[in-house]
């Protein structure tokens, strides 16, 4: 005849009623927190992954406005020559007229 030992070994596993409920119940709700917990980490990693993408994105954005931004830097240094020189020739302009006004 099989003893309860036998009987358990023979059948694999099984629940003795010394297993105390909250103990089962403990042990369910740190099953559901950790598939939450990894539930949320999920999300949270997803939603960097996006980011990181968007950021991708627009650094390839940066560097176009960065060498615009360079373009038009240029420009204005050329404009501000002009504008020297053109102030240059209206000084010389207007110093030319005094003196023909003196001279006379």
């Amino acid at each position: 005849m099989q003893t309860g030992n036998d009987r358990a070994a023979a059948s694999g596993w099984h629940l003795d009623r010394r297993v105390p409920v909250a103990l089962i119940v403990t042990i369910i709700m740190q099953t559901i927190g950790i598939v939450w917990w990894a539930a949320s980490i999920s999300a949270r990693v997803d939603v960097l992954e996006r980011r990181l993408q968007e950021a991708r994105h627009n650094q390839s954005r940066i560097i176009r406005l960065e060498a615009n931004q360079n373009a038009v830097y240029q420009r204005l240094d050329r404009i501000e020559a002009a504008s020297r020189r053109i102030e240059a020739k209206l000084d010389r302009l207007i110093m030319a007229q005094v003196a023909r006004e003196k001279k006379r």
